[in-house]
This record gives C-alpha cells, sequence and structure tokens, in this order.
C-alpha cells in the first residue's frame, strides 16, 4: 500500500526543521514520495501550498522547532491549505511569499527531487 498524503505531509515538514538533514534523510522523505504514487507535479503544489505556508515561520523563529512538528497539528494545516488550492487567493499568497518560504528548504527540496529521480530509475 502506498503513503497517502498525510505521509507526505510529514515527510515533507522535515524540510523545515531547525537542523541540517542528511543524505539517509533525503532518501527517506523521497521513498516517502515514490510510495505516494503522485505525480512529481502534484508533489511540487503540495510542498509549496500545502506544506509551506504552514511551516515556513519555523526557519525564520530565533528557536524554530528541530525534533518534528506535532502530526495532528500539521495535518489539520495541511488540510486546510490542502482545500485553500482552490482559492486564487490562497494561490497568489503562496507565489508572492514564495521565495520566503522555501528559502532555507528548497536545497534540500532539490535533494529530494534528486533521490526521488534515482529510485524512479
Amino acid at each position: 500500500m502506498g503513503a497517502g498524503r498525510e505521509d507526505v505531509w510529514l515527510a515533507l515538514s522535515d524540510l523545515w526543521l531547525d537542523n541540517q538533514l542528511q543524505e539517509h534523510d533525503h532518501r527517506h522523505i523521497a521513498g516517502v514520495l515514490l510510495a505516494s504514487g503522485l505525480p512529481v507535479e502534484e508533489l511540487r503544489l503540495i510542498y509549496l501550498e500545502e506544506v509551506a505556508p504552514l511551516l515556513w515561520f519555523n526557519h525564520w523563529g530565533v528557536a524554530g522547532e528541530w525534533a518534528g512538528f506535532d502530526p495532528a497539528w500539521l495535518y489539520a494545516g495541511c488540510r486546510r491549505n490542502q482545500h485553500k488550492r482552490q482559492s486564487r487567493w490562497h494561490r497568489w499568497r503562496c507565489r508572492l511569499l514564495r521565495k520566503p518560504m522555501t528559502h532555507a528548504a528548497e536545497p534540500q527540496w532539490r535533494q529530494v527531487l534528486l533521490r526521488l529521480e534515482q529510485l524512479r530509475d
């Protein structure tokens, strides 16, 4: 059985933790994304429009979360953002704030995409 959307949210949330991810972390996240069966473009939209708007402040705070986000809180927030994706306002806000929302997570995201591509080959 493949990973569900909640598994994807939880795996992607690691990109916003206040610590440096290692190679095994990138492989784990890529494995969860692969198991979801979702196309890369949908995974990118989940990253940009569901997870990033909820977690981006963690990288900008003085003492951000480093151990992991509460799954129930994460799922509720990402689910709200998933429903908001239908809204032009939400999509516009995500585009406007893309750089600050993904500034610290983007290098890690690119590493995960490389691992995902390797797993698919």
